[in-house]
């Protein structure tokens, strides 16, 4: 793990780097909340309703839970639901963390134990890692007819997705080695 760790900190010391990942993740971050629907298009005006801080804790669905505040600015409407935020924060990092990482060994093949298509195929749970929010969404919205069965099995996909984010980022820090990285081309 301390290997994994010391790769991961010398990656984040290169600005690049850092910015890939802060984009990816505030892009992913941001998708994460739209699939939630925590943020959405709309209102007019300048608002912002608040409940009990207490609320946050009430789940709406399984890794989802109640907004304790409500800004409404012209064309967006933001629900503030401090632990959607802390569950798409996590998502957004580790899926930022391996996409960074994925870029970083396809530019730098030398730099890992693998071939690019191997790094690309890599990203593959980062990519997917989405689906965990959107793909109840995306059903209700194509209204399909999903039995009891495929409904349970989509309360499962964000812890599902955490982890493999975490093993996928783990396995691509061990096979990476900084100091076979050019920095020059970061």
């Amino acid at each position: 793990m301390r290997n994994a760790w010391r790769t991961l900190i010398t990656l984040l010391r290169v600005a690049r780097y850092r910015r890939i990942a802060l984009g990816i993740g505030t892009v992913y971050l941001v998708l994460f909340l739209v699939a939630l629907r925590d943020i959405t298009l709309g209102g007019s005006g300048v608002r912002f309703a608040t409940v009990e801080w207490t609320r946050m804790f009430s789940p709406t669905s399984p890794f989802t839970f109640e907004a304790i505040a409500r800004l409404t600015l012209p064309g967006v409407t933001v629900l503030i639901a401090p632990l959607n935020i802390l569950v798409g924060g996590v998502l957004s990092l580790l899926a930022a963390l391996n996409l960074m990482v994925t870029y970083v060994a396809y530019n730098q093949p030398s730099a890992c134990s693998f071939n690019r298509s191997t790094g690309v195929l890599a990203s593959l749970p980062a990519l997917l890692a989405g689906g965990a929010c959107c793909a109840p969404a995306i059903v209700l919205i194509l209204g399909l007819q999903v039995s009891s069965l495929f409904i349970t099995a989509f309360q499962v996909l964000i812890p599902v997705a955490a982890v493999l984010l975490l093993i996928t980022l783990k396995l691509i820090l061990d096979r990476t080695h900084p100091e076979r990285l050019s920095l020059m081309d970061a």
